[in-house]
Parts: structure tokens; sequence; C-alpha cells
């Protein structure tokens, strides 16, 4: 429907396409496509959570655009706790370019750099203006509704705060920011592509999605928060300031002439609103367009961009090892084990699913942990930090130590599935007699990745702020993590790594009930010996104990206790 609507729209002028050597019936069948396809192209936020459902999309634009419609409330929140004009809309207009620039580049930049369109249509008898007009259209479309869905709440808000003409302000002014937007867009892509090659282009588009998902989550934890702050209230953007410089003042000086009027200096940044847009317009289509065109071909050539081989011709060249081969060397056993520890590194870094599956849970993590800071703020102090006797200082301590290992369980909970799982039979031609010795590899590489950055900076910030003192904890804390972490494993982790397919069988209700009920019990026994240093000590010794003697029995798995789906 939604669609049917948009495409009704792109195709009122068909006579004037006809004039121009369009073939409007070959126009409408690309674009009918086009758009089925985005129908079934899960966006950033839905990505996240498809890959543990072994079902198809079918209604992704109409989800998308209740997601910004939703998100579209939040810009709402200037109008009712800032007083000053120009102060609300530059809000206003900040939010709606950042969300919309980090929407399109998230979401929409699979679709501009691929050219795969271009060896199915082309060889087709379709000419060459049918094709680029189908092409702008479908970008037309797509950022048509995402600009309607992010507005819809404000237009309705300005209407019913300022009337009908302010509502119209706003309305003749998205699309100004809107070109803005792309214009930065089209500049960011440029300034990528000139400093990095073209395959880490599409590798760099999957941390602008991870990013997007927590930065959504991040607005919907903190931004509600902030509007207690009565300080905000009576803020106002002074005029002739630092706002010149930001295009969001623009647009709002533009809404506060055309609604009642201002000095000179407001009147001459409203010129500057609509000059510039228009002239990023001509910018990127006179200069960076043809630009990213001759990039574009690049990214899915074969020929990896411009990328050179060199060669050694003295001697025998050693190739240096890297942190994955010496924390490898330092944690494993050569053989079976090590192989295990190199093979996941390496994967967790180039799998795009695992990525899109686990990074954001990462980020919401640190959202809350933000949000508990935000909180607890008196907390912060260094004399209440420096006393370990005190209630917050240890109740925050402790949450974030155990908090930590949501991580670590919710990036080894993702290791086992892949939409690639067939090509496990790779591990099934190897003359390995145990292959838990893989699997314990497996662990170790997701401790080192996800968990082991993460306990070093916690355990220097701790010392830097409370003391040394805090050491035994410390280690109690971090011990009882990896035990989890190792425990976790030995009932679950009955599978290769990358060797399940995604999907969701019932259990992971359960699987993740288990995983919070465990760390929450330890913590809170934690809790009760915090002081108690010795017992401490003893506990966090008898933890790397149980430690060492699970992650021994994982590795000593033989081949009837490993699960494989490509077995069956």
């Amino acid at each position: 429907m939604i669609n049917r609507f948009f495409l009704g729209i792109a195709l009122l002028p068909a006579a004037l396409y006809s004039r121009m050597g369009v073939n409007i019936k070959h126009l409408k069948a690309i674009l009918k496509a086009k758009l089925v396809m985005d129908d079934r192209r899960p966006s950033s936020l839905q990505q996240t959570k498809q890959k543990t459902k072994n079902k198809s999309i079918k209604m992704a634009t109409l989800f998308t655009m209740l997601m910004m419609a939703l998100l579209g409330l939040f810009f709402n929140i200037p109008f009712f706790i800032v007083a000053d004009p120009i102060t609300q809309f530059t809000l206003y207009f900040s939010f709606f370019i950042t969300i919309l620039a980090f929407t399109i580049i998230s979401d929409f930049t699979s679709v501009l750099i691929d050219i795969r369109d271009n060896y199915i249509i082309l060889p087709k008898p379709v000419n060459d203006t049918t094709v680029l007009l189908s092409r702008l259209l479908h970008i037309v479309i797509h950022t048509s509704k995402l600009v309607i869905s992010l507005n819809i709440a404000g237009i309705i808000t300005v209407f019913l705060l300022k009337g009908f003409y302010g509502a119209a302000i706003l309305i003749f002014l998205i699309p100004f920011a809107t070109l803005f937007t792309i214009f930065l867009i089209n500049a960011l892509y440029i300034l990528v592509l000139k400093i990095t090659t073209p395959e880490k282009f599409k590798a760099l588009i999957n941390y602008f999605q991870i990013a997007f998902a927590i930065l959504i989550f991040g607005v919907y934890q903190l931004v509600p928060r902030l509007i207690e702050k009565a300080s905000l209230q009576a803020y106002a953007i002074p005029e002739k300031s630092w706002g010149i410089l930001a295009p969001p003042y623009w647009f709002a000086a533009a809404w506060k002439v055309f609604y009642g009027g201002g000095s000179l200096y407001l009147i001459a940044v409203t010129i500057l609103s609509i000059l510039m847009p228009i002239l990023s317009v001509w910018l990127v289509v006179k200069y960076l367009a043809p630009t990213f065109n001759q990039k574009l071909t690049l990214i899915t050539g074969s020929d990896q961009g411009e990328q050179t081989i060199k060669t050694e011709h003295k001697g025998l060249a050693f190739k240096r090892k890297g942190l994955a081969e010496k924390l490898a060397a330092l944690f494993t056993q050569k053989g079976s084990e090590r192989m295990g520890f190199l093979f996941t590194w390496k994967m967790i870094g180039r799998s795009r699913d695992y990525k899109m599956k686990t990074f954001p849970s990462i980020g919401y993590l640190m959202v809350y942990f933000f949000v508990i800071l935000f909180r607890n703020k008196d907390l912060l102090s260094t004399d209440k930090l420096r006393d370990s006797s005190n209630l917050g200082t240890k109740i925050l301590l402790l949450t974030i130590i155990y908090m930590l290992g949501f991580t670590i369980l919710q990036a080894m909970s993702n290791l086992k599935q892949s939409d690639k799982y067939k090509a496990a039979w790779i591990y099934f031609i190897t003359p390995i007699q145990e292959p838990g010795n893989i699997i314990s590899g497996a662990v170790k590489a997701t401790i080192a990745i996800f968990f082991l950055p993460l306990a070093i900076a916690l355990i220097i910030l701790s010392v830097a702020f409370i003391g040394w003192n805090i050491i035994p904890n410390l280690l109690l804390g971090i011990s009882n993590q990896l035990l989890i972490c190792f425990f976790v494993a030995y009932i679950s982790m009955r599978e290769f790594p990358f060797a399940r397919t995604a999907t969701n069988k019932g259990t992971g209700f359960i699987r993740g009930l288990f995983s919070l009920i465990f760390p929450v019990t330890l913590g809170i026994l934690h809790y009760f010996i915090y002081n108690f240093i010795p017992v401490v000590l003893l506990l966090a010794l008898l933890s790397l104990i149980g430690t060492w003697l699970i992650a021994g029995s994982i590795k000593r798995r033989d081949w009837n206790s490993v699960q494989s789906e490509y077995r069956e």
C-alpha cells in the first residue's frame, strides 16, 4: 500500500519522463522490483534480531517508517523544555539531520553501492536514461519515506503550538535540510573512499549500522532523563554566536525570520539556509557524484581497488606476529586449540552477521553503564570512591564487574551461529583426536576480544580512583566472570564455532534466563563477603581452580559429544 502510493506519486510526471526518452513500462517495472526488495531487506534495527529467527521479512519498509515515526517523537522534546524558538528549532533540526544521516548511511548505503542491478538490467533492452531515472527515483522515494516519518510528529506539534503558518514554514524548510544532509553524506563517502580502500568502505558501513542501533537505544534511555533538567528551560542560543557555523542553526533562524521577523544578522543566516542546500546540490551533481561513481566501480571489482602485492626478493621473509598470534601463544597450547583461537578471532573480525548481532548488545551495555553513572553522580566524588565501606561504591563496583559478564555471554551465544554453517565440513577432515580443543580455543578467543580489554580498563580505573585495596575484590569478580564463561560453555557449547544455522528452537529464553541468574547470584554472594578480604582471596583462588578444571573438561571432549547440523 505504502509502496504503491509513493510509486504513483513518482510516476505522475510520466509525460515529462517520456519526452526525456524514458520507457514508462520499463521504469515502472524496475521501481516495483526495487521497492519489493526494500520490503525484504531488513533495516539495521531489525538485523540485530532477525538473525535469530528463521523467518523472511516482508514489511521492512513499514517497520522502518513506524520506528522513524516513534523516533521523531523525541524531536518534540525541545518544544516543551526550551522557551527560545531559535534554540527549539536548532535542537529539532540537529536531531533530524543526525538521525536522517545515520539512517541513510546504515540502511540505504548497501543499495547505493550495490551495482549488481547493472549486470541484471543493462544487458536487457532498457535504455540508459530509464536506468538512471529509476535509480534517482528510488533514492527519492526511500528518502521521502524517512523524511516524512521523522517529521510527522514535529509538524503536528508545531501546528498545535505555533499554528498553521508555523507548521507550513517547517514543511518548507525540511526539504532544504534534507538536501544539505544528502550533501554531507555524499561528501563523507568521497572522503572515506579517498583515505581507505573500497573493500574497507563496505566494512565501515557495518560499523555505522552498529553505531546507529546503539544511538537509537541511547536516545531512548538518556533523552527522557534530560527533560528533568530545569536549567535547559532558560537557555537560549545567543545571537551572533557560534550558531552560524552549525547548519541546524541556519534553519532555526530561517523559521524565526519567516514566522515573526528578525535582525539583519538572522536574515543573513536565513539566506544562508536557502543558498547552501542549493549550492550543495550543484556541488554533488557537478563534482562529487562523478567521483563517487568512479570509486563505486571499485567496490565490487575483482581487483579490490588498487591493491598491490609486495614481494620479497632478498631471502625468505617471515610475517611478524600480530596481536592475535601473541595472545594465542600466551593463552593456548600448540595445535588444534591454537587453531580454534586464531580461526575464531579472524571470523569475529570478518563476519558481518556476527558483528551485527553482538556489538549492538555490548553498546547497549555501555548505555546502561552511563545511565547508572547518570543516576549516581554523587558516587563519583573521590572521597566516596576511596571509602571501601561506602554502600553506594560497593554496589556500583559490583554492578559494573558483573555487568561485564553479560557481554561475553552474549558473544558466546552468537559464536555458534552462522548463515554459512555448511562450511563446517572443514572441521571433520582434520586429523584431530580431541575436538574439544577447538571449542576451548574459540571460547578463549571470545574472552580475549570481548572481556580482556574491559577487564584491564576496569582494573586501571578502579585502582586509580579507589585505590589498591580494591584489588582482592577485582580478582574475585574477574575470576567469577571467567568461571561463568567456561561453565556456560561447558553446558551449552557442544558445536564448533560458526557451525550451526541461525535458528531459534525455543531454548533462547531459557538460556538467557540462566545466563542472567548465574551472574546475579554470584554478585549477591560477593556483596555479602565484600569486606572480608581473606575470604575474598580464598574464593578467588577456588574460582580460578574451578575455571581451570572446567576448561580442561572442555578440551577433553571427543567427537561423540560434538554436535553439528552439517553432520545431520
